[in-house]
């Protein structure tokens, strides 16, 4: 059967992708020309299965580029022209207030003479917006930003949600002006913010994050849990809140359990479908779910087969005719990947686990067909996880076969509790209890999965050329197989099981004895220093204002050194771009110390986090409140408090470290009153490796300071930023100092190794 939609979804898709990652936008036009005339040509082609689908792919992948590029002039190109400008607008808001620690951010449609435009997103960093509604009308002052470009690289996360501009708010400039006349739309959000309500009163604390994002898809709370959040993501089961195919076919399930299975359920399950895709927000991942549940549920009805390459390519189809730039968005990726695997691979799976397993016993039936589907899923999209979430997490199979089957449950009575708790609290309440305890078993699961051994590999250099030999070989034995070699799927399987143990003991074997590494970390704005020798690995500041989070990225690097304990976090102020990722890093790796300035201020608000992360894993709190020295392992470190006078940058900890007899002096966020304290204190030796304070601020790198310390190699942790940082002062007195200047928002990682007899060098 050739599976037309299937190939022109394809074809629209592959070039949707290569207009969003690679083409020029001028080119669109006559790539798609050359596209279309190459179609025609296509049809010369003697075979007639080879010509068909040459020409629904190349007709296909024409359409895909033009409209990548009609909606780039169309939307982004006019919301662009706007950038910069502080103007008066007035919206209606289009879905409930978001609230974070340090922000809020309001959906809203912006109103161009009273006819909706642009599709926006409008941040409030200081102060709080009412509890707006969605339909309400408002008006406000905004300075409007790019939703293309962000931190000064192309962004694909708006564009993907089909956010043409971003704003921020003047504080105390909004107001409510009136409601819409078509309100009445947005039921489906006002629906899922009544089941939000309804799961924080019903629910305890610690289980309504997860229930809440199981049913409408919203997991900022769940986000704000680090715990259990960091557990989610490192057992590889975050998928589970990402609105899906499962949580739709449990839906339409329960309906044809209540209602019974025939054509009128079968109907009735459709606008069911509709409003649950509404009220999760059409994200990709449900819409592709939807439609593909939808076709599997209409096909009986018309006499046809539900075929699941089709179905993909029609949810393809719909998602990407509506916003082709939608392609550069992760859920979406993540979800066709998933549904990739599991049409195409499920069928062999399940009949191969059929001939070698007794599937005649219950257990071991359901086990092996939780596990077929896992596997199916992951096989396509563990990659594309590896590329944007730096993890591979190896233990997803054992987290999802010992939880899914509860998370199926618990999503359904979530539906049903809401419903009780609605019209009876009281008895919401008490079944609300009782809910909870499968929550935590699955939690508890995803905490103990996430902490054993290598749960998950950080996606570096050496797993990346494992992984990639892991596809290859069994893509090798998959041929073989087709061409008539009996060859077990043992031999591909235990090669990939021998490769990895080579990875890990490699890593284990990268510091030999006498020698010792520097990592300053690439964490944008913020910083992040690895000091590691044969016995001992040290982490200096743990923050950064990247996408990626900065204990994250210090966990994978230490994992790359082969180290899953840490004998020592130092925090040498509070600062969120110092201190933001030392909870997740706390959660990540055995920590055994954690060293902050006793009086530090916690304006940034990281304080009361990090300090239950450290209660909860058994880590010692140092509250420094002087100078101090202590050898570990390997490693002489010394704890200096300058207490200068100025704000909390001159008061931190600065570190000393001698490692295999090189010295590295990390001086945080100190600036020259600090650094005149440390030369008055005589506290300033010479100095192999600085890891220049502020990142390098004019304020900071002062030419007595640097007289002194006489540093042979000087790194700045710099970022994206408005500061104007690295200073051009700062980088001349590094270079009249004889440093060789190296920084992360050049260099990226900055990585310095050494060996105790020989000279230090950059890598």
């Amino acid at each position: 059967m050739v599976r037309k939609l299937a190939w022109a979804a394809l074809g629209f898709a592959a070039a949707a992708a290569l207009a969003e990652y690679i083409l020029p936008v001028r080119g669109l036009p006559y790539i798609a020309a050359a596209l279309a005339v190459s179609a025609l040509l296509s049809l010369a082609l003697r075979r007639a299965a080879a010509r068909k689908r040459a020409l629904l792919l190349l007709l296909a992948a024409a359409a895909g580029m033009l409209a990548w590029w009609g909606r780039y002039m169309t939307h982004v190109l006019p919301s662009e022209a706007k950038v910069g400008e502080t103007v008066h607008i007035e919206a209606i808001v289009t879905d409930y207030v978001e609230r974070h620690d340090d922000y809020e951010r309001l959906e809203a449609r912006l109103l161009d003479g009273g006819k909706r435009s642009e599709r926006a997103y409008l941040y409030l960093y200081e102060g709080t917006l009412p509890d707006l509604a969605p339909g309400d009308v408002v008006q406000a002052e905004v300075r409007l930003t790019s939703a293309v470009i962000r931190r000064g690289e192309r962004s694909h996360i708006y564009t993907s949600q089909g956010v043409d501009i971003l704003g921020y708010i003047t504080p105390d400039s909004l107001a409510v002006t009136g409601r819409w006349a078509h309100s009445w739309l947005y039921f489906p959000q006002r629906l899922s913010q009544n089941v939000k309500r309804l799961c924080d009163s019903l629910l305890p604390a610690d289980a309504a994050p997860l229930v809440k994002g199981l049913l409408t898809g919203d997991t900022t709370d769940l986000e704000e849990d680090a715990e259990n959040y960091t557990a989610m993501r490192v057992a590889g089961v975050l998928h589970i809140v990402a609105v899906s195919g499962m949580h739709l076919f449990v839906l339409t399930g329960f309906v044809q359990l209540l209602l019974g299975k025939g054509r009128r359920t079968s109907l009735f399950c459709l606008p069911v479908i509709v409003l649950f895709t509404l009220m999760a927000g059409c994200r990709p991942s449900v819409v592709r779910a939807a439609v593909m549940q939808g076709l599997y549920l209409l096909a009986p009805l018309v006499k046809r087969e539900a075929d699941g390459p089709t179905c993909l390519g029609a949810a393809a189809l719909l998602l990407l005719a509506a916003n082709p730039m939608a392609i550069g968005g992760v859920g979406l990726q993540l979800s066709f990947a998933c549904m990739a695997g599991m049409v195409l691979l499920l069928p062999a799976m399940t009949a191969w686990m059929g001939r070698h397993l007794p599937m005649e016993r219950r257990l071991v039936s359901f086990a092996a067909g939780n596990l077929a589907c896992t596997l199916a899923a992951t096989a396509f999209s563990l990659p594309l996880a590896a590329v944007y979430f730096g993890l591979i997490p190896l233990l997803s199979p054992l987290a999802n076969l010992l939880t899914l089957p509860v998370v199926e449950a618990v999503f359904a009575a979530g539906y049903v509790l809401c419903a009780i708790g609605a019209l009876f609290p009281s008895a919401g309440a008490f079944l609300g209890q009782l809910l909870a305890w499968p929550v935590r078993w699955c939690t508890g699961v995803y905490r103990a999965v996430a902490g054993l051994p290598f749960a998950a590999l950080p996606a570096y250099a050496g797993t990346a050329i494992w992984l990639a030999g892991v596809y290859g070989l069994f893509t090798a034995w998959y041929i073989l197989r087709r061409r008539g070699r009996r060859l077990p799927a043992d031999v591909p399987g235990c090669l990939a099981l021998i490769g990895l143990c080579a990875v890990l003991l490699a890593a284990r074997l990268s510091l030999p004895a006498g020698s010792g590494v520097l990592a300053v970390l690439d964490v944008d704005q913020g910083e992040s220093v690895v000091l590691a020798g044969h016995d001992a690995a040290v982490v200096v500041d743990c923050g950064g204002n990247g996408l990626d989070d900065a204990g994250d990225t210090a966990a994978g690097y230490l994992a790359q050194l082969g180290r899953s304990r840490l004998d020592a976090l130092v925090l040498t102020h509070l600062h969120r771009d110092h201190a933001k990722g030392a909870e997740t890093l706390l959660y990540r790796v055995r920590v055994d110390r954690l060293i902050l300035p006793a009086e530090a201020d916690d304006a940034d608000g990281t304080l009361d986090g990090i300090l239950a992360a450290a209660e909860k894993r058994g880590t010692q709190v140092i509250l420094l409140d002087k100078p101090t020295q202590a050898v570990i392992g390997d490693i002489s470190l010394t704890l200096l408090l300058p207490q200068a006078e100025g704000d909390e940058n001159e008061q931190g900890i600065v570190a000393l470290a001698d490692i295999a007899g090189r010295r590295a002096l990390v001086m945080g966020d100190a600036g020259q009153p600090a650094e005149l304290r440390l030369l008055r204190d005589r506290s300033v030796p010479d100095t192999d490796i600085l890891v220049a304070g502020h990142h390098g601020s004019r304020t900071a790198s002062g030419a007595l300071f640097l007289t002194a310390a006489r540093p042979e190699t000087a790194v700045i942790s710099v970022g994206y930023n408005t500061y104007g940082q690295p200073h051009p002062d700062t980088l001349a007195r590094l270079e009249r100092a004889g440093a060789a200047v190296y920084r992360t928002d050049v260099d990226g990682d900055v990585i310095i190794r050494w060996k105790e007899a020989d000279d230090s060098g950059h890598q």
